[in-house]
Order: structure tokens, then sequence, then C-alpha cells
């Protein structure tokens, strides 16, 4: 038995030296797995959260249809320095979300939590409001929740906002998220809903082993999360990862139309957007349970795609030959998912603003675009129509205080 013991540790060694020694190969000799990319400049991979901002960062942003001088605070926020610890008689709105509330597109002055700040510091209330901006491109739900985790409760905000993007937000809650920075991928941190219950401790994501499937199994979470570490730290996994990919691609909807979101307005049963459906719903519900037991309000705030508000603005004559041209959406419902969640949070007694109809309403008045046509994000007007709407919102529900 000892000589056995003896092969075995043996045996052990040997490996794990040939495995040190493969891991210090590829660190000094080969080149990284993916090539770099200009977004690197501005964020940064995270542990915790996937990716943010890079912290500090002042720099150039560009796109298609804009060049745009943008600031970072300290937490990686296209936003101003906040202090931890808040004013008396302030009231502090903090706003999570995706690309929208980052908007890279727009100077930090023209983007709708700064808008949205001044014009409620504009009217009658009795406290000074301070808007603060939680938000990163590529973010789910997923992600915003584990940053109010992180960061944003220290602010100790009397309301959460949370913008919800119909567009993409579903898709990134499922395991496999990911934004490629400095030649590596950073995948977003996930969460798996077991007994129609969310589990709370998220997962961190390992290529090959993270599926929609089996996450609930405390054994297979311990080793998913083990191996979920070892691929952020460890350059001979990093440098493999693109053959895994390669063989067990990400499980995602909407493989059959030109954007995976329209999936969400057509009739589907696809098991992959079922899941979606499930696992947004369930850290929504955590996120509110979470800020409701800190003693804060939440409320959520709906963002549609910008082609889904360009075809509520086409005459019915457009409309009937859009129907034509695209057969394959001749059952789509524009309003589908919007209705999904506003049947969810008037269930969950959760205040909510879609902001659809007053983007399509201001659309048919003014001839100015609100969304960036390649980019898709909002753009300056945008940003100014969801302020507006958002203030008149907050006043008239009273979710900030009056005098």
């Amino acid at each position: 038995m000892q000589t056995i013991l003896g092969k075995i540790a043996l045996a052990s060694l040997s490996v794990a030296m040939s495995l040190l020694l493969l891991e210090f190969m590829a660190r000094g000799l080969l080149p990284l797995p993916y090539p770099p990319d200009n977004s690197s400049h501005y964020f940064t991979c995270d542990p915790n959260l996937g990716w943010t901002g890079q912290p500090n960062y002042e720099g150039i942003v560009q796109g298609p249809e804009f060049h745009q001088a943008v600031k970072f605070n300290a937490l990686g926020m296209h936003d101003r320095d906040h202090a931890v610890a808040k004013i008396t008689n302030t009231f502090r709105i903090l706003m999570l979300g995706d690309s929208f509330v980052h908007a890279l597109q727009v100077s930090e002055a023209e983007t709708a939590h700064q808008l949205l700040e001044n014009k409620l510091n504009q009217t009658a209330t009795s406290h000074k409001v301070e808007v603060i901006s939680g938000g990163v491109v590529n973010w789910g739900t997923n992600n915003e929740l584990l940053f109010y985790r992180h960061h944003g409760r220290q602010f100790q905000p009397d309301l959460v906002l949370l913008m919800l993007y119909i567009g993409n937000d579903l898709q990134d809650n499922l395991p496999g998220n990911v934004l490629t920075l400095h030649g590596i991928n950073c995948y977003a941190p996930y969460f798996a809903v077991c007994d129609d219950q969310l589990n709370p401790v998220p997962l961190t994501y390992a290529p090959s082993l993270s599926r929609l499937e089996n996450n609930c199994n405390e054994s297979r979470r311990t080793f998913i999360n083990l191996m979920g570490k070892l691929y952020q730290n460890s350059r001979l996994y990093q440098q493999i990862e693109p053959l895994i990919i390669a063989n067990q691609p990400r499980q995602y909807f909407g493989r059959a139309y030109p954007t995976t979101f329209s999936a969400l307005y057509v009739p589907s049963d696809e098991a992959e957007l079922a899941h979606a459906w499930q696992v947004t719903l369930a850290t929504i519900r955590q996120l509110q349970q979470e800020v409701t037991a800190d003693g804060h309000e939440f409320a959520v705030a709906l963002i549609s795609p910008g082609l889904v508000i360009r075809l509520q603005l086409l005459s019915p004559a457009e409309q009937t030959q859009f129907w034509h041209d695209s057969p394959a959406f001749a059952q789509a419902n524009a309003n589908q998912p919007n209705q999904r969640l506003a049947d969810f949070f008037q269930q969950q007694h959760l205040p909510f603003l879609d902001l659809a109809p007053p983007m399509v309403a201001y659309g048919r008045k003014h001839n100015t675009p609100l969304y960036l046509v390649a980019d898709g994000h909002w753009t300056a007007t945008g940003h100014e129509v969801a302020a507006t709407a958002l203030a008149t919102w907050l006043q008239q529900t009273q979710l900030i205080p009056h005098p």
C-alpha cells in the first residue's frame, strides 16, 4: 500500500510540475489568445463583476456615429465621483443598467442620469437630489445585482432605479456573457434558478463547464467556481479557451433571426429563452428583496430597442410593407416582452415605467432621432426624452420627497 501511495504521489507531483511548466511557457512564450481591442483602454476585468469601466479613465470613445470625450470616476462609471457619506437633506438615486446608463455616445452632461438629477433639482422638492450612475456596457441584471452588493449599497441610496434594456439584458443573464479585454475573455458571473428560486450565490464562469443545466448540485457548483477562478488566473486555461468554445459554444436564443432579441417578440419555444426569462425575473426579484431589506425603495424603467420604436413610428402603409418584406415576423407583437414584464412588476407590487410610450409620442411630434441607427443607443435627444419622462413619473408616483 505504501508503494502504491508513493507511486500515486509521484505521478501527481509529475503532473503538477508539468502543468506548472506549461503555465510558465504559456505566460512567457505564447501570444494572447485574442488580438487586443480598442475597448481594452477603457474597460478592465473584475473578478466580482466580470468587467467594469477602467477607473479614472479619460480619453476618446468612438463608433460609426459618434466621437466622444469621456471621463470615468473611481468606480469606472461615466459619472463624477460621489462621496460615500451622504450629505444631510440629500435624496440619492442609484441608477443601475448597462450601456444605456454607461452612455459612452454622449457627454456626461448629456446622460440620462445627469439630466434627471438636474430636472429633479429644478422642481420643488424638500431634498437636494443626487443621481449616481451604476451602469457598464454589456452588463445584465446579474452584474447589476452584484454591483449593488459590492459597491452600490455603500452609497445608501434612497431609491434604486433599475434601467432594464429589453434588447439584450435577458441574453446577458445567460452563462457565457463576455467582454474581450487585453487579449483574453472576461466572463460575467451568473446565477442559477433551483426549485423555482434563485440561488443568491453567483457562479464564476468556467469554459466547458458552465451551461444552463446542472448548476444546482452543491458539489458541482463548488467545482465550477474552482475552475472559474482557475480560468481567471491561468494563462494556460485562457490559451485553450478558444478551442473549448469552438467545440462548445455559448447557449443563446434567437438564432433564427437577424437580431437575437427578435425572439422576444414572436411565439417561441426555445429552452434558452425560457431559461433567460426565468433567471432575469428571479434576479430582479432578488435585487428588489435586497434593496428593500436595506430600507430603500426600488423601481424599474423599461428601455425598448430602437428598431422596435422605429417600427411603431412607421405609417400604416410602411408597416404593411414591412410585414410583407419580413414574413418571419408575421406573428410579432411589439409590446409582448413589455407586457410580460409589466404583469410581473404588478404581481411584485413594483413601481415601473415603460419608456416606449413617451419615446414613440416624442417621435411622432418631432423629426429628431432618439437612437443611433448603427450603434443602437440613445442620442442626446433620446437621453433628454428619457430623463424628462423619468422625472415626471418619479414626481407623479411620489417616489421622491415633496415639500
